[in-house]
């Protein structure tokens, strides 16, 4: 058909794996079938978009369990990112009233944030054109991961205690609305809902892509909202599974 309607041929073209539960490949008959929007049900589009994503690597089979995917909306929806936007906000608003700015007063650390975050782009768009699409998206989740390691290392809290770090501090909360700033935008392409979601509590949106090599795009002295949103609250194993069970 695009022969005939001289259309040019496709150059690639991906099979992706298959998607199993624990004891092999679902089927009725095993009665171990795990539906799309009963998973939507409990965690949320965007959680199941995540897992799936995440889960079926690029040239091997993926593997699904209730208890699989707890754990990786524990460690990564709700620990790194989960943990790191309302945090941040909750900084600025504690320290500056919301008020996020940029001083200049920067320190060595700073560079090794920076330069993950200009880099993670590009790598993501490599991995994408390989359509590693499990690679790709990890990738942003370590950028998010690098922020929560920056906030360790700066100690917001113990510069907030001498006003001769004002300016110091006012720039670490800075960096980080930037980072997330870009690597939501990043995360925009995988996690529509949630990134919307970030964009508002940062009152600010979505970048071009093309521009995320660029850092310190984020207008200074914006005001972020007053009351930061929590993205994905920490799930019990046992009751989702009683939750599933039910």
């Amino acid at each position: 058909m695009l022969m005939a309607l001289d259309i040019p041929l496709p150059k690639q073209i991906f099979g992706h794996p298959w998607l199993n539960q624990s004891d092999g490949k679902m089927s009725k008959s095993k009665g171990n079938v795990i539906y799309a929007d009963e998973l939507v049900g409990i965690f949320g589009v965007d959680a199941v978009r995540y897992f799936v994503l995440h889960e079926m690597p690029f040239d091997n089979d993926g593997i699904i369990t209730w208890e699989l995917i707890v754990e990786r909306i524990n460690s990564d929806l709700a620990n790194t990112l989960g943990n790191l936007v309302p945090r941040t906000v909750s900084m600025s608003n504690k320290y500056f009233d919301g008020i996020v700015t940029a001083t200049g007063v920067s320190e060595p650390t700073d560079d090794e944030l920076i330069s993950l975050v200009t880099m993670t782009a590009g790598t993501v768009n490599h991995k994408m054109d390989e359509i590693r699409v499990a690679d790709a998206i990890s990738e942003v989740i370590t950028l998010f991961k690098r922020c929560n390691k920056y906030i360790d290392e700066t100690m917001p809290w113990v510069l907030a205690k001498e006003e001769e770090k004002k300016d110091r501090l006012s720039q670490v909360l800075y960096n980080l609305t930037e980072s997330i700033c870009i690597g939501t935008s990043l995360l925009a392409a995988f996690l529509p809902e949630t990134a919307e979601k970030i964009f508002a509590q940062l009152n600010t949106v979505c970048r071009d892509f093309n521009t995320l090599d660029k850092f310190g795009e984020y207008p200074s002295g914006n005001k972020v909202t007053e009351k930061p949103e929590i993205l994905f609250a920490r799930l019990k194993p046992d009751e989702v599974l009683a939750q599933i069970v039910k």
